[in-house]
């Protein structure tokens, strides 16, 4: 009887901790004046229904809400995202301003060693400064022979494609593609996918397929760390074929960190030429950098930074390249304008220092890479500082809720504008679905250039920016000057962003961007 009365008094009590927590979300909450559905400022549950239930759907279910709520609501309990990009900049401020990321999003990353995984500010400087000297403009120019190397050899396996008169599934190739240059951009191992396309493929689709458990990642964290607590022969049998390529990638990142200390305590010296960082490989530089501690060359942070550097070096350009050689391919004239512009280059060899100063190239880039979409989920940012949000001349009129009246945000508060939102805004880019680099020529389109956040913005800005324009100049150039391509059993849906992974996901069971070749 007594065991029962407990019972039912820890029911009644947690009912009404319950109720109590529910009433304090609503009325006396710091963010209780935002508005937004009820549901999303009770429970993340809303979140998780349309992370996990609908499937990577909360970023469009965001923008539904703002027609009905507004350009600022409240996406959970404790954050906020603003539909308005004239409030970009107070959001992703500079690396001056102390911004730190939202913890509870960077678990879906399960790399906390990595750089863009480092939610506080300070730490995050630190990282990056340590990365920078090796993702400059000056060390991709001087690596850029390694990049022209891998696009002859992504010619020539196109060229063997248009002998045979065989399809070409473009989007495995650009995979395989970037992933080689950022590995042998980064480390002294060298990797070769683009040799073998049906390890290109297969690759690719285990990238995907892991892609897919990001969410989970971030609301049942303890699914993944209840795995990773057992011991491998127990665990690895269950683990995706895309963990497992993580977990290589991560033993070859340990052999090298292992050979760049042995080296070291050797003396002996590398025979290959250094460049202007005077480093072999990305890891010599960070061991090497006097200002991060010994925490901070822990052998597992290193292998995370590696894992994220090369997941994010891999993906990025190869979906900006998915969607421009799409877009190209399925709309001629665009295509005629181009090869315009780059009849008139001298026969001799570019550098894509001198290709990025073509201005219908260049509106083709950003093009594609808007509509890549770079990052697709919520990357909130938190200020320190209370901030004032008034509705600015880009809210859309789907957004008139609320116009006008300000709000503020309390610090500490996380605050969000995905990339959905700000490349789709109707304002900045009229016809947003559409594929029109005409917007981005003349003075309008330099300055619709500060709203592109394909890369990020402000102070966590891509790393690797230079990089991935490096690789999509030369591909392009080199690719639209050598072949002539159409579409194979290829529709709009095999790139339209409908899922939300943390990047743009096209439709389940797409089979990327095929084609089919000639040489010219």
């Amino acid at each position: 009887m007594a065991l029962l009365q407990v019972a039912e008094t820890v029911v009644v009590l947690a009912i009404l901790l319950t109720v109590a927590g529910a009433i304090r979300r609503l009325y006396f909450h710091p963010l209780a004046h935002i508005p937004g559905p009820n549901l999303a400022a009770l429970t993340w549950w809303y979140e998780v229904y349309f992370d996990i239930i609908q499937p990577g759907q909360y970023v469009f279910k965001i923008q539904e809400l703002h027609k009905q709520y507004g350009p600022i609501i409240r996406v959970t309990p404790d954050e906020i995202h603003i539909n308005d990009v004239g409030f970009l900049d107070a959001i992703y401020a500079p690396s001056t301003t102390r911004r730190d990321k939202y913890e509870h999003q960077l678990k879906s990353l399960r790399v906390p060693g990595g750089v863009g995984a480092s939610a506080n500010h300070d730490v995050h400087r630190k990282r990056r400064d340590a990365l920078s000297p090796f993702f400059s403009k000056r060390n991709v120019v001087y690596l850029e022979p390694l990049i022209i190397k891998k696009v002859e050899q992504l010619c020539e396996v196109i060229s063997k494609h248009a002998i045979e008169e065989t399809p070409i599934n473009l989007s495995d190739l650009f995979f395989a593609f970037s992933n080689d240059v950022v590995t042998n951009f980064l480390f002294a191992h060298q990797a070769n996918m683009l040799a073998d396309e049906e390890k290109a493929a297969e690759v690719r689709q285990n990238s995907s397929e892991l892609l897919l458990g990001i969410n989970i990642n971030k609301h049942f964290a303890w699914i993944p760390d209840f795995l990773e607590a057992l011991p491998l022969s127990i665990s690895k049998p269950m683990m995706p074929p895309g963990l497992l390529d993580m977990l290589a990638l991560f033993d070859r990142v340990r052999t090298e960190l292992i050979g760049i200390v042995n080296a070291k305590l050797s003396g002996r010296a590398s025979e290959k030429p250094l460049g202007p960082t005077g480093k072999e490989s990305v890891y010599a530089s960070v061991l090497d950098n006097p200002s991060l501690p010994p925490s901070e060359k822990r052998l597992l942070r290193l292998e995370q930074e590696g894992a994220l550097l090369v997941l994010a070096g891999t993906e990025s350009p190869a979906h900006s390249l998915n969607i421009i050689f799409y877009h190209l391919l399925a709309n001629p004239a665009i295509l005629t304008k181009l090869r315009a512009e780059l009849s008139t280059l001298p026969q001799t060899p570019i550098s894509w220092t001198k290709l990025e100063q073509l201005p219908y190239l260049s509106a083709v880039f950003e093009e594609g890479n808007r509509l890549s979409f770079g990052v697709t989920a919520r990357t909130a940012r938190i200020a320190y500082e209370a901030l004032t949000y008034t509705p600015s001349p880009y809210v859309t009129s789907s957004s008139l809720f609320g116009r006008g009246k300000s709000y503020i945000i309390p610090p500490g508060t996380p605050i969000s504008t995905t990339t959905l939102s700000a490349h789709t805004n109707a304002v900045v880019f009229p016809d947003p679905f559409v594929f029109n680099p005409d917007r981005w020529l003349g003075d309008e389109g330099r300055e619709r250039r500060k709203f592109q956040m394909a890369f990020g913005k402000g102070g966590r800005k891509c790393l690797g920016i230079e990089l991935a324009r490096a690789e999509l100049f030369l591909v392009t150039v080199a690719l639209v000057g050598r072949f002539e391509m159409s579409l194979w059993e290829t529709g709009e849906s095999e790139v339209e962003f409908v899922r939300d992974f943390q990047v743009a996901l096209p439709r389940v069971g797409s089979k990327g961007v095929k084609v089919m070749a000639r040489e010219l």
